[in-house]
């Protein structure tokens, strides 16, 4: 079996110029959000979600057609108990070596954890349900992979570190999403590496995993965070 690669939604597309127009209309968007000034950017993200949500619905409305049924994680405990085993190791070698800190420098990191688990899902619905459906249906499934890898390390520009590590993670998150056909398990397999790495990983190496515009950015997440003294 090849699972959710024989699915009928992963066939060769019937428009293929619509659907190469439609990705990079999206990419083209989320770049802006990436670069813009906040008020632009929230709209140019929002507009690229409900762009494709609505295609998305469009093709079709069950969610099971995106991997949006919670019994696929049950079928993926394996899957993910050796995530938490790879991320316990990482944990304890960086302990060792004394690379391990805090999160982004906060006392109190439950609410950023909670909000970088909510922009995982939202990151892998937009580059598995959208991103890597239409490639798959203009391009090979080896192809298809490494451009979605590809369109995930660019939105981590101009992070070097970052944008290097995430398309190696990208083409693994795009072959399981592939295989297992279910969203929340490649949501949390992504959360649990990046929050990984975020804690073990030198911070000179990932400037606190920020992209775009905000890696410039002179201010750390724990004091835009806290308030002044």
């Amino acid at each position: 079996m090849n699972g959710g690669w024989q699915d009928a939604a992963w066939t060769v597309s019937k428009d293929r110029l619509g659907d190469a127009l439609r990705l990079i209309f999206c990419v083209g968007l989320l770049e802006t959000a990436l670069w813009a000034p906040p008020p632009l950017a929230i709209l140019c993200f929002l507009t690229t979600l409900f762009y494709m949500a609505r295609h998305l619905w469009r093709l079709a409305n069950r969610a099971s057609a995106h991997g949006l049924e919670l019994r696929g994680l049950l079928n993926s405990y394996g899957l993910l108990a050796g995530t938490f085993l790879f991320a316990a190791a990482i944990l304890v070698f960086a302990h060792y070596y004394g690379s391990l800190h805090s999160l982004w420098g906060l006392h109190h990191p439950w609410l950023a954890i909670l909000i970088y688990v909510a922009w995982a899902f939202v990151q892998e619905f937009m580059l598995q349900c959208f991103c890597l459906r239409l490639l798959r249906a203009l391009l090979s499934r080896a192809a298809s992979l490494v451009l979605a890898a590809t369109v995930f390390a660019v939105a981590h520009l101009p992070n070097p570190g970052l944008t290097l590590i995430t398309f190696f993670a990208g083409i693994g998150f795009s072959a399981v999403y592939a295989r297992k056909r279910n969203l929340y398990v490649v949501a949390l397999i992504h959360a649990i590496l990046g929050l990984t790495l975020a804690v073990s990983a030198p911070e000179s190496w990932f400037h606190e995993l920020r992209v775009g515009r905000d890696f410039f950015s002179p201010t750390t997440y724990a004091e835009a965070i806290l308030p002044k003294q």
